[in-house]
């Protein structure tokens, strides 16, 4: 190896560098080295107006899905409007030099934006222009899109979509990555798809789907030069894009059918919507102790309903599935119910209740209000605002039928309507209670006789004991309950009694809310330690009769003597319990917010694992291309081998930031202090490829150009530490800047463009 170090003795240093120049003259595989650096290609001037037309389409996309979650098509109109002001504000500051002018003219258009689409809602919006987007962004917490589009929404898409708009125009304009520019929309589009009403749905996504085909158009014509860096004239693009109408119509048509066909989208084994919920509670010592309504004006001290637990699934008590609810607006004449007479009422007023349910009374007639639109759900009886959440200082008067007497209730005989029998769904009963429900038929012969006996035997044989948190309660609990432990929850009890009730043919459910409450100035104070479960049971012509009772005994409790329910008509027994807990209402969490958490929980690993693949590509895309060069090096000669060695060996340098192209071997060996090793190398290089060696090569000088290539390599790794050795590695210069482009082994594709693009022999 030492022989091919320095040139020997008797040939001219003049003739090898003669011969060099010879061979370069003449390229080709055995001239793979540059003589110089190529000429830097001069970037032609940038489209600003078709990168704007190309970022614009996916722009009015997401657009179009935002406005989508509210009503009326006004809201789409506002948010593209933004969206291309966004755009052109891209644009105009990509203009700008200096850059504290730039980061002030983007700061205060992006804000200009918003107060701009405020004003085309009515221009004397702008001077209230916080208090309506706090209160927009309060209303945000809602059940269901679509939302009601209030002024201080228009601020808010109009910041949104601006941001979007410049951020697309400025990726594709500034930063020069234009195809990622189509892609900031589309998180947008992603994330408002989720929440658009199901009717709009399929049509939105096929509108942006178009759209977002034609912003690649665009942005392929903006990319797309010709001869002399002249793009094609207007009329080919024309051309072109009135040829691609009828294909983007056609898929458009085949995602159209596949979605009817439930191809795309197949309906889900479960739908969330469809399926009853288990309530949210936490224990009562945990809630901060403050008036929640105030109650005035009233014919009864109680209960004050906010909802129910009506489907037993045979173990739990759960909520009504959100599809079965039957939501109404309320009419302008407030009455709800035309069925039942009035008989009771009871003014409420708004404290420090949270949520979108109102409190109200049993079997509720009408409701008289001023303020937001509320709505009736005729299934479980619950007032709620239409849309946002309860503000305080609400006002409304309830009117609701009379509690009828136990003699008319004893009279009824009717038997219940068929929409109310699905409250009489349970398992067959325990023996116990087969053994209770023949003594109910024996001391009573009408159905509220029997719901009376069985109720009042539950309270009378089982001690309240434990948590009054819903829990499960299968059958064979309440068997222990009324022959066994003799102990129950209060909720439990509850459900017992609903249970019972269900056995003997009445329909029952568990309602939920606020029982009395504490005088204050005339008018009724209702904290949550007054929060209370309920039995409630249904008699044809008197509706849903809520029956209150409580246990004779019950453990006593201790702990915070503050947070409970106490009352003088139940005795305690001799045991001690734990600390006494009851169910409250909890604000019910928006659909949206929850929508985002999961699409963020699902895409950010997803992210994530994108950007790590894109990082860790380079190494493994050099890998590819070294295996690749080195086989064919193999195939083609001892001269490919040593001027494959070191290619490899002043790629491996570029990474490390030696770049330097347009020096030869000999030259850049002056880059670096003397080494032995690499003057071997660049020697064995210069004259097996240009000089004096051409002819005598063997295979010792191929495997020494090898070697060295590779001690090389590892002497400069090792002389960096490790973070700059991983950067290296995962650097993309040698794939953007080799050092001998002429090695690299064309792809399929390159190969088929290449064939293509060949002449045809004569």
């Amino acid at each position: 190896m030492s022989t091919t170090t320095t040139p020997p003795g008797d040939v001219d240093l003049a003739t090898i560098e003669e011969r060099a120049d010879e061979r370069l003259a003449e390229g080709g595989l055995d001239a793979p080295i540059p003589d110089g650096a190529a000429e830097e290609p001069i970037e032609p001037d940038t489209p600003v107006l078709r990168l704007g037309l190309a970022v614009g389409a996916t722009t009015i996309a997401a657009a179009i899905m935002a406005g989508g979650i509210f009503t009326g098509f006004s809201p789409r109109i506002y948010a593209a409007v933004a969206g291309i002001l966004g755009i052109a504000l891209g644009g105009f500051a990509s203009r700008l030099r200096r850059a504290i002018v730039t980061n002030l003219a983007i700061a205060v258009g992006l804000f200009a934006i918003g107060l701009f689409t405020l004003a085309l809602t009515g221009p004397g919006n702008i001077a209230n222009a916080s208090r309506l987007v706090s209160e927009a962004a309060k209303a945000g917490d809602v059940l269901r899109p679509p939302v009601k589009f209030e002024p201080g929404w228009a601020a808010i898409l109009g910041w949104l979509l601006g941001a979007v708009g410049f951020g697309a125009m400025w990726t594709a304009v500034t930063l020069q990555r234009r195809s990622l520019a189509l892609l900031v929309p589309v998180p947008i589009i992603g994330i408002a798809a989720i929440s658009v009403p199901k009717d709009q749905q399929l049509a939105s996504g096929l509108v942006a789907l178009v759209l977002f085909a034609i912003g690649l158009g665009l942005l392929s014509a903006a990319q797309t030069l010709g001869e002399d860096d002249q793009r094609p004239p207007l009329s080919y693009e024309l051309r072109r894009a009135v040829r691609a109408i009828p294909l983007i119509a056609a898929v458009t048509f085949a995602l159209y059918l596949a979605a009817q066909s439930n191809f795309l989208f197949p309906k889900p084994l479960i739908d969330p919507t469809q399926q009853p919920q288990k309530p949210r509670t936490v224990p009562l010592s945990e809630v901060k102790d403050r008036p929640l309504f105030e109650v005035s004006d009233t014919t009864v001290n109680g209960p004050w309903r906010i909802g129910s637990l009506d489907v037993y699934d045979g173990k739990d008590w759960r909520l009504p599935p959100f599809s079965d609810n039957r939501l109404n607006a309320v009419p302008r004449s407030g009455v709800v119910d035309e069925q039942l007479p009035p008989g009771n009422k009871a003014t409420f007023t708004i404290k420090q209740l949270s949520g979108a349910v109102l409190p109200s009374l049993p079997n509720t007639v009408g409701i008289v209000a001023k303020g937001p639109r509320l709505a009736f759900d005729t299934r479980n009886g619950n007032i709620r605002v239409d849309q946002g959440q309860i503000e305080p200082g609400l006002s409304y008067t309830v009117t609701a039928a009379a509690f009828p007497s136990t003699d008319a209730l004893e009279s009824v005989s009717a038997e219940p309507p068929k929409a109310i029998r699905a409250f009489l769904q349970m398992p067959a009963p325990p023996p116990a209670v087969q053994d209770l429900l023949g003594q109910a038929k024996s001391q009573a012969p009408s159905k509220w006789g029997q719901v009376d006996f069985l109720r009042r035997h539950v309270l009378e044989t089982v001690t309240a004991a434990g948590a009054g948190s819903p829990v499960s309660v299968p059958p064979l609990r309440v068997q222990d309950m009324l022959t066994g432990s003799k102990e129950g929850s209060p909720f439990e009890i509850v459900a017992a009694q609903a249970m019972l009730a269900r056995w003997a043919g009445v329909p029952a459910r568990i309602g939920y809310g606020f029982d009395k409450g504490k005088e204050v100035d005339g008018h009724v104070e209702v904290r949550p330690r007054n929060g209370a479960t309920f039995l409630e049971v249904y008699f044809s012509g008197y509706g849903w009769v809520p029956v209150s009772g409580e246990p004779l005994r019950a453990k006593p409790t201790v702990g915070n003597s503050g947070q409970r329910q106490t009352s003088t008509n139940v005795q305690p027994s001799e045991d001690i319990a734990v600390q006494l807990y009851l169910p409250i209402v909890l604000p019910l969490r928006g659909v949206l917010a929850e929508q985002v958490r999961r699409v963020i929980a699902i895409v950010l690993p997803i992210l994530l694992a994108l950007a790590l693949l894109y990082l860790v590509w380079p190494a493994v895309k050099k890998a590819i291309a070294r295996s690749r060069r080195r086989t064919r090096a193999q195939e083609r000669g001892l001269a490919a081998r040593i001027a494959n060695s070191y290619a490899e060996w002043r790629d491996f340098a570029t990474d490390f930031g030696y770049r330097h192209g347009s020096d030869t071997p000999l030259m850049f060996l002056s880059r670096f202090p003397d080494d032995d090793e690499h003057a071997e190398l660049a020697w064995l290089v210069t004259r097996a490829l240009f000089g004096d060696l051409q002819e005598e090569l063997t295979i010792d000088h191929a495997v020494a150009a090898e070697e060295l290539s590779r001690a090389m390599r590892r002497r400069l790794g090792q002389a960096h530490p490790a973070t700059v050795r991983m950067i290296a590695a995962l650097s993309r210069l040698s794939l953007r800047h080799p050092y001998a482009p002429g090695l690299a082994v064309p792809t399929r594709r390159e190969r088929r463009r290449h064939a293509v693009a060949a002449p045809a022999p004569a």
